[in-house]
C-alpha cells in the first residue's frame, strides 16, 4: 500500500495543485490530509473546495478550528510583537474571506483518523495524540515528552503536521512522522513538502517529496488581497526551524 500524507496548505492553491500533480505521478493508492487548509494564504475558499471535490479524508488543524468557529486566536506559538500582529491579521482576513459553507465544512472535520494497512496501525493527528490541535512535536522535542504523548497510543505509526517541519522519530516502539507543509514550509526549503509511506508486509519505507510550485504567483496574490508582506517573505525563503533530518528517503524493517 502506497499512501500520501500532506498538511498545512494554508490557502496556497498553487502549492496544493503542484503537490496533487506530483502525487498523480507516484502511483499513490490512498491520500490523507492532516489539516490547516486555511490561514496565511490568499485562496482559502479555493483550497477547501479542491479538497472537498477530491473527497480527500481530512482532519482538523488549529487554523481550521479557528476559522470554522471564528475564534480570536489560532493558538499558534507566535513571538510577541509583529509576528503576533501578522498572525492576527491573517486570521481576521481569512475569517472575513471564507463563506459560511466553508466554515461549516471546517467545523465538521474530525480531530483524528485511524486505519490499518498490511498489519500496521496508523493514527493521524494535526498536533499530537495528547493535544490534537495545538501541541508542536518538533525534531528537537525531548525524548521524555515524546514518550509521554505516545504512552496511550495503540497505533504503530503516528503522522502529524502543525510544525511545518519534515520529521521522523522512533519512540516507544512507534514511528512518528511529520509530513512537512504544502503551502508554508519552515525548514529553509521553499518547495512544497509531503510524505509518502509504503507498507508491504509490515515493512515500511518512506520518502519526503519536495515539489516546486509557482511561488511568484502566490506572492502576487498575497499582495493583491492586502495580506501582510511578511507572509510572502516566508514563502520565498521557506524560513523557519531546520529540519534536523539528513535523509529524504529510507526503509525501516518494522515487524509487528
Amino acid at each position: 500500500m502506497r499512501i500520501a500524507f500532506f498538511s498545512d496548505i494554508h490557502g496556497n492553491l498553487e502549492a496544493l495543485e503542484a503537490v496533487l500533480k506530483d502525487i498523480e505521478s507516484q502511483n499513490i493508492e490512498r491520500i490523507y490530509c492532516l489539516g490547516d487548509l486555511v490561514g496565511y494564504g490568499p485562496q482559502p475558499q479555493e483550497v477547501v473546495q479542491r479538497i472537498r471535490d477530491l473527497k480527500i479524508p481530512t482532519i482538523m488543524g488549529n487554523y481550521d478550528d479557528a476559522i470554522g468557529y471564528e475564534k480570536k486566536s489560532c493558538g499558534c506559538a507566535y513571538n510577541p510583537g509583529r509576528e503576533t500582529e501578522v498572525g492576527d491579521e491573517s486570521l481576521n482576513w481569512t475569517i472575513t474571506n471564507t463563506s459560511a459553507t466553508v466554515k461549516e465544512f471546517l467545523r465538521s472535520l474530525p480531530h483524528t483518523l485511524e486505519f490499518e494497512e498490511e498489519g500496521v496501525k496508523f493514527l493521524l493527528v494535526h498536533g499530537s495524540p495528547v493535544d490534537h490541535l495545538l501541541e508542536y512535536i518538533r525534531p528537537e522535542t525531548s525524548s521524555e515528552r515524546l514518550q509521554k504523548v505516545l504512552e496511550s497510543v495503540k497505533a504503530d505509526v503516528v503522522v502529524n503536521g502543525h510544525t511545518h517541519l519534515p520529521m521522523v522519530r522512533w519512540a516507544m516502539g512507534k514511528l512518528v512522522f511529520n509530513d512537512g507543509s504544502v503551502g508554508r514550509p519552515k525548514d529553509g526549503n521553499p518547495k512544497a513538502c509531503y510524505l509518502i509511506i509504503d507498507v508491504v508486509q509490515q515493512s515500511i519505507s518512506y520518502e519526503f517529496r519536495r515539489v516546486e510550485y509557482d511561488v511568484k504567483s502566490t506572492v502576487e496574490k498575497i499582495t493583491e488581497v492586502g495580506l501582510p508582506a511578511e507572509l510572502a517573505l516566508v514563502l520565498v525563503l521557506g524560513k523557519g526551524y531546520e529540519m534536523g533530518q539528513s535523509k529524504s528517503k529510507n526503509t525501516i524493517d518494522f515487524k509487528i
